[in-house]
């Protein structure tokens, strides 16, 4: 019975309007060149400062910099924004889903 009704409640989920907004989102992001290579650059640029500090060596900071600035850029682009705000909408689900299920745990326990 448990396992009936947690399957349902994914079911639930992955057939939500947020969940398929997202997964659209989701798949048009990843086939953006421009926004995969620059978020690829952004996670290197950031190992390598991570490097850099742990070393104390102070070229960490401009590279910080760097990072900033492409990180702005890539805040800027629709796709992503588009991704990030679907992304928003489809945690919401989760967390209200998860409060439900809290709520119910805690009503059984008393």
């Amino acid at each position: 019975m448990i396992e009936n009704s947690i399957s349902e409640l994914f079911n639930s989920i992955e057939s939500s309007p947020e969940y398929q907004e997202y997964q659209k989102i989701k798949e048009i992001l990843e086939s953006d060149q421009e926004v995969l290579s620059l978020v690829d650059e952004i996670k290197k640029l950031q190992k390598k400062s991570t490097v850099l500090e742990y070393n104390n060596d102070p070229q960490y900071l401009e590279l910080d910099k760097e990072i900033e600035q492409k990180v702005k850029k890539l805040n800027e682009m629709p796709v992503y924004i588009k991704y990030l705000q679907a992304m928003e909408d489809f945690n919401q689900v989760l967390k209200m889903s998860s409060s439900l299920i809290s709520n119910y745990v805690d009503d059984i326990v008393k």
